[in-house]
């Protein structure tokens, strides 16, 4: 099952750590941390976690 549904895919350079496809969707913006965000791989079907370091699209974080 793909959960690719429309604009969420990432807004850089994204790949899996498991399996090092680039078909991955970001899933949230903010994972258990504001400081991670949630993806999900369509290849392997693997969710993961991503520091943002640095991301060019910082999202609110309400503070």
């Amino acid at each position: 099952m793909s959960r690719s549904d429309g604009d969420d895919r990432p807004d850089e350079d994204v790949s899996c750590p498991f399996c090092g496809s680039s078909d991955v969707v970001k899933d949230s913006d903010f994972g258990p941390e504001v400081s991670k965000s949630q993806y999900y791989c369509n290849a392997c079907e693997t969710p993961f976690e991503r520091i943002k370091w640095g991301e060019a699209r910082r999202p609110d974080t309400g503070r």
